[in-house]
């Protein structure tokens, strides 16, 4: 994988923003999944480039979508919003926090406990888990998150 990310065209994001969307989510130097090892993180400077031309053709400030969230330092993340993202998403945070915990539960045999096998009682660590990652994923975004 290319570790600049996926980098959205000028001209494009302005054909998109024409047809009249709410939100734009063009690449700003982000990936889906993973980050490999190589990635050089969000391309801010071009995510300004986007801000800067788009809220002129439309006169308002459009709101950003950032997909691959996840894995993105804390510091581009609060960047990004202060530039215009209006959404984070961090699907495959949530599911790694969810496969870690869960994995632990069956690796220390909690799962051959009483009736832990019951898929409410199996599966719970992963839900708390994936709590945890959103009220800390939350919170970087200033949202604070109410449980």
């Amino acid at each position: 994988i290319i570790g600049t990310g996926e980098i959205a065209p000028i001209a494009d994001a302005i054909a998109m923003i024409e047809t009249q969307i709410d939100f734009i989510a063009a690449g700003i130097g982000n990936i889906h999944g993973r980050y490999p090892a190589n990635w050089q993180g969000l391309n801010l400077p071009h995510l300004q480039k986007l801000t800067t031309t788009l809220d002129a053709i439309t006169n308002h400030q459009v709101p950003f979508v950032l997909h691959g969230g996840s894995g993105v330092p804390d510091d581009q993340i609060k960047t990004a919003i202060r530039l215009g993202v209006a959404k984070v998403n961090v699907n495959t945070e949530a599911q790694l926090a969810f496969h870690q915990a869960l994995r632990e539960f069956i690796l220390t045999d909690q799962d051959l406990i009483g009736k832990n096998y019951d898929p409410r009682k199996l599966l719970a660590p992963g839900v708390t888990a994936i709590e945890a990652s959103l009220a800390d994923r939350l919170a970087v975004f200033g949202a604070p998150f109410k449980n």
